[in-house]
This record gives structure tokens, C-alpha cells and sequence, in this order.
């Protein structure tokens, strides 16, 4: 179907949604009354879940929640960030719940269409001014409309139905048991198992796209981190397929891909290449682990990594043993105390995963 927004009508969001406030819920209350209600709060990860607490213990409390689909919206920190919530909710003091206030257009397809009409009003709101109730009911949402006073609701669900997609099918289905034991992990230097390096550092302003040839990989956590397709640049040498784009600092800081094709890097961002054969499976479980020691260790504007990914940055992993126990290298390539990382688990693990046939 045709996507044509010239004749859209403006609407007040007001008219079009009823908002609900949420109150109270800790990630402790989440920990003591485990249930399968998503609790949402202000995170853009994950829908912004926190965790699945028991309906029963929301009602006591009185939480604020809904049984039916939904959108909700973060009142602060990823403040403006809209999320569908397919099987109902319960929303925190940093989120919000809206629904449609028509009941019979209560229907997945027309919030995920709203969904991103909301998004596009995000730019809106900030930590310094925050999501509330007034000001987000008062927001003007474009809209395809019957009239001016009447969106077209068969329009958009039937939108959102005519996308070309199919659902996502994955084979492994039975699932090997797999011991995740951290404890028996031990740290390694992230330049000891991978050979760390600077990217190319080409201003944006510096690239074209006469006649394209590159990816261009900046400090962004979508599309593998690729923001451009970039013509040839005069005296840079591109990084092959197969290595890892790693951001060092700005928003995103710590946002680590595999690059599937032959690339530039814009500033500030790192690339990460195997000292031995690592399978894309391995190269996924390194980089989920950088992401999270990011998240613990370093601060965007404040302790980015530049001065560490080369020199003290570490991640634990799985160390290769047999039947003695613990398998040492004499050689100390990847570890001072020997230690050997176990490759040949990682790539099991990770696929022995649901949808890791689809990589």
C-alpha cells in the first residue's frame, strides 16, 4: 500500500487516548512476587520490562495496570520512548499506559501504526523535560483521517497488514542442557583474546555517496551500527567482513557488531578482529559481554573507553578443561595465568539458543 501523509489530518493526542499514571513497583517487589505480568518502567531495552511480577500482589497494591494491549510510554530517563505491550501490563512511577479511547479499534495493528506516529514526537522530551500527562495529551498527532474529526482506523490496521513480513521460525527447539556457571569463569584482557585497534576516523562530513562502495560505521546501536553507504576514500584501507565495530564513547558507548561487510569507521569508534578462527556464534557471545561490562564500568561522556579497550579492559569467559580440571597454556597467549578460552563452548552455547539457526 501506498504511504501517502499529504492529506493527513491533525488530531490532539487528547482525543485519541485515554493516559493512566503509574505508581510504585521495585525491582525487589519484582524479586519477592515473581508472576508473568511485565512490569514496565522508563528503559527503551526490552519494551522497557524490568521483570514479570505476580497480577495478584499488582492488585493488592493497587498498581496501575491493564489486561488488554496497550502502548506505554517513559515519563523519564528514555523519556518519550513508546512501547506496544501485547498482553497487558503493569506500569511504574517512571512510565505511563495509553489506550485507545474507541475500544473497538483496540487492535494490535492500529497501535503498532500510533505507535510510530507517537515515536516521531520523542525529540520532544528529555531527562530535563520529562513526560507528563498535560503536556503528552496535548501533543497534535498527523493522522490518516475519514474527516477532520475522524481518523481512519481501517486504514491503518489495514497499513500494518499489507507489510511484507513473515513470522521469524527457528528449528532449534530442543535444547541441549547447558551449564551457565559464571563462577568457574575467568577474566582475560580484551586485547590478549582479540587484536584491538583504532577505526579509520572519518568525519561524516568528509565521506560522499557519488558512487558508493562502503559501509559506514559510526556510534549508533541500530542497523549494526551502520550509518551510511560511502564511496571509496583516497588513502584508507577498509576493515573486512568479519570484524567487530566496537563505540567507544557518546550515547551509545559500548554498542559492539559484526560488521557483514567491508567497511569505514567514523570517529571514536574501535574494531575488533580474531587473533585465531572465532565462528559468528563466538564472536555474538564476546560482544553481548563487552555491551555489559560497558553498561557496569563506563560512562558515556564521563569513563568512555578509549583509554582502556587497549590496555585494562576485561570480560570473563569459560576456560578450556578436561577430565584434570583446568587445561593451561604454556605459552600464555591469551592470559598471564594461562588460561585458554573455551571457544568450542561458547559457539555450542550459543547455538543451542532459540533462533541462533537464523545467524
Amino acid at each position: 500500500m501506498r504511504l501517502d501523509t499529504s492529506d493527513w489530518k491533525p488530531f490532539s493526542a487528547s482525543d485519541i487516548f485515554v493516559l493512566y499514571n503509574g505508581i510504585g513497583i521495585t525491582k525487589e517487589e519484582i524479586v519477592d512476587n515473581p508472576g508473568c505480568f511485565a512490569a514496565i518502567q522508563s528503559g527503551a531495552d526490552n519494551n522497557g520490562c524490568i521483570g514479570y511480577i505476580s497480577k495478584e500482589y499488582c492488585k493488592t497494591m493497587n498498581y496501575t495496570y491493564v489486561e488488554e494491549p496497550c502502548l506505554t510510554v517513559a515519563r523519564t530517563g528514555s523519556a518519550g520512548f513508546v512501547a506496544y505491550q501485547p498482553h497487558g501490563c503493569v506500569v511504574g512511577d517512571s512510565a505511563k499506559i495509553l489506550l485507545l479511547k474507541s475500544i473497538e479499534n483496540r487492535k494490535p495493528a492500529i497501535y503498532l501504526f500510533l505507535r510510530t506516529v507517537l515515536m516521531a514526537n520523542q525529540y520532544k522530551y528529555t531527562y530535563g523535560r520529562k513526560v507528563t500527562e498535560d503536556k503528552y495529551l496535548s501533543d497534535t498527532l498527523l493522522l490518516p483521517s475519514i474527516d477532520t474529526e475522524t481518523p481512519d482506523w481501517a486504514f491503518m490496521e489495514k497499513y500494518i497488514l499489507s507489510l511484507h513480513h513473515k513470522p521469524v521460525s527457528t528449528s532449534v527447539t530442543n535444547r541441549p542442557s547447558i551449564d551457565l556457571n559464571t563462577n568457574t569463569w575467568k577474566e582475560f584482557f580484551l586485547h590478549r583474546i582479540l587484536n584491538c585497534m583504532m577505526g579509520n576516523g572519518i568525519d561524516a562530513v568528509m565521506t560522499t555517496s557519488d558512487e558508493p562502495k562502503y559501509n559506514y560505521v559510526s556510534r549508533d546501536s541500530n542497523d549494526n551500527g551502520v550509518v551510511g553507504f560511502v564511496d571509496e576514500a583516497e588513502g584508507e584501507d577498509p576493515f573486512p567482513a568479519g570484524s567487530m565495530s566496537l563505540a567507544l564513547g557518546g550515547s551509545f558507548l559500548g554498542s559492539c557488531f559484526i560488521q557483514k561487510e567491508p567497511f569505514y569507521t567514523a570517529q571514536n569508534v574501535a574494531v575488533l578482529q580474531e587473533k585465531v578462527p572465532l565462528t559468528n556464534h563466538i564472536k555474538l557471545f564476546i560482544a553481548t559481554l563487552i555491551r555489559n561490562e560497558c553498561k557496569i564500568k563506563y560512562q558515556a561522556f564521563g569513563r568512555e573507553l578509549n583509554a582502556h579497550f587497549r590496555k585494562d579492559f576485561t570480560i570473563k569467559l569459560p576456560v578450556k578443561r578436561n577430565s584434570n580440571g583446568i587445561v593451561y597454556d604454556r605459552t600464555h597467549e591469551f592470559s598471564d595465568d594461562g588460561y585458554i578460552p573455551d571457544w568450542e563452548w561458547m559457539d555450542k552455547f550459543m547455538k543451542s539458543l532459540p533462533y541462533s539457526d537464523r545467524i
